[in-house]
């Protein structure tokens, strides 16, 4: 374990230390192209750099390399995330473990480089290592949603989760198409989101499991920005490509429509949004009410199969205050409640709703905060098909963290989640420490 994070430590240094090099490399090369004119060039003063405790990045602007980057459309931002989790209460092993995520994110804006405008492009590299604690105590919902995805085991712990290219049509409409990471997508959610590394660890809070949509997937997302709503359409391949390119069977097992609408809301002067959500897909699925049959005294030719899914939810989120010196420094609720057809879909319905806000304590306006509540029931056609082996109950649990900003580049936070499990009879209570650092 220690050697693969000193290996993951002196990687990113080393990429680090590249990056930085070609830039400067590149910077004193400019110049000397325009010395042929006979007029001396202008000489750039550098602004005078942030301390390394004020910084909004451990590495800073890499002697000028950050800037240059920018510039030119090229935004790269390194990241590693540590977990150190246990359960202290439930039905299994009640050790700690740590574990960690290092991750690169890239944002070209290719009509910088010589293309089109609105043109872009987006790459996400992760690599979790060490171990977690997910799947213990019989829960359903992964407790740690960040070493969760792309995977903890062998070479599923490496994935490029994003990678896809983007268009932009005006200020309103957008177009992105390839392989895309689902999480980093919700991780926008006000006052929830976060990707399990800058809000709630549990999946519910950071990115709802519906059933239908993978964590990644691959094809096309369009979203279209109005002055009394935002619409948004999505077609994809329904299977996750997870540790894959999504080229390799595109679409073999169906095709799945996502459509999508919210609304901004002003209460009493306070933003909100409240948003719907009508999902149908064409993927075939066991049906659930028959697995009861692969406990006869002899094995089933086949099991029965269901047609198409659909899943419909309902979201929100509103401030209950807002700083009028610094808008982002507040609180509000957020939630969600949605249902599928529970057959094929193993998951019938869910919700879940919460509290979360940033700063509110003098001097701590980069902190944040949240608690939040979630309940989500399997299929009633899986519970009766398992019940010979297996009694699956609904699940419930409750969540809690804080994060501290010790530095801009610097974040500590705990959290505490108590699950009452689905798969198991004791109530599992999990707790962790959370270190990010940005460089």
């Amino acid at each position: 374990m220690r050697n693969s994070v000193l290996e993951l430590v002196l990687l990113m240094a080393a990429l680090t230390l590249a990056i930085t090099g070609s830039v400067l490399a590149a910077q004193e090369s400019e110049p000397a192209l325009k010395m042929s004119g006979e007029t001396a060039p202008a000489i750039n003063v550098p602004s005078p750099q942030a301390g390394w405790l004020e910084r909004d990045t451990l590495t800073g602007d890499w002697g000028g390399g950050r800037t240059w980057l920018k510039e030119r459309g090229i935004m790269l931002k390194p990241r590693l995330t540590q977990y150190y989790q246990g359960m202290t209460s439930g039905d299994d092993d009640h050790g700690f473990e740590y574990g960690g995520k290092a991750d690169l994110l890239a944002n070209a804006d290719l009509g910088k480089l010589g293309f089109w405008n609105g043109f872009s492009m987006t790459v996400h590299a992760e690599y979790n290592f060490g171990d977690s604690v997910n799947g213990r105590g019989g829960t359903i919902a992964p407790a740690n949603t960040g070493l969760y995805f792309p995977g903890i085991e062998g070479a599923d712990r490496f994935d490029l989760s994003s990678v896809y290219l983007g268009q932009t049509f005006g200020d309103s409409v957008s177009l992105v198409f390839g392989k895309i990471n689902i999480i980093d997508i919700a991780g926008a959610r006000p006052f929830a989101g976060g990707a399990g590394i800058d809000s709630f660890w549990n999946i519910v809070f950071t990115a709802p499991p519906s059933g239908t949509v993978p964590p990644y997937l691959f094809g096309a997302l369009l979203s279209v920005r109005t002055e009394p709503a935002t619409f948004g359409l999505w077609v994809y391949d329904p299977n996750d490509v997870s540790n894959m390119t999504g080229f390799e069977h595109p679409f073999d097992d169906g095709i799945t429509f996502r459509g999508s609408v919210e609304f901004p809301v002003t209460i009493a002067g306070r933003s909100g949004h409240q948003g719907f959500v009508a999902l149908y897909s064409t993927k075939d699925g066991n049906d659930l009410a028959s697995l009861d049959e692969l406990f006869l005294p002899t094995w089933p030719d086949n099991l029965g199969t269901k047609n198409d899914r659909y899943y419909f939810a309902y979201t929100f989120d509103q401030y209950l205050y807002q700083s009028k010196r610094n808008p982002r420094e507040g609180f509000g609720l957020f939630g969600q409640f949605g249902i599928s057809d529970g057959n094929p879909n193993r998951l019938y319905w869910s919700g879940h709703v919460g509290l979360g806000g940033a700063g509110l304590i003098p001097g701590r306006s980069r902190d944040n905060w949240g608690v939040g509540y979630y309940y989500a029931a399997p299929s009633s056609d899986l519970k009766d098909s398992l019940e010979p082996i297996l009694k699956i109950r609904d699940e419930q649990g409750w969540e809690i963290f804080y994060n501290l900003a010790v530095t801009p580049w610097l974040t500590l936070g705990a959290d505490l989640q108590i699950i009452e499990t689905s798969l198991a009879d004791d109530t599992a209570v999990f707790a962790g420490l959370r270190t990010v650092i940005r460089f």
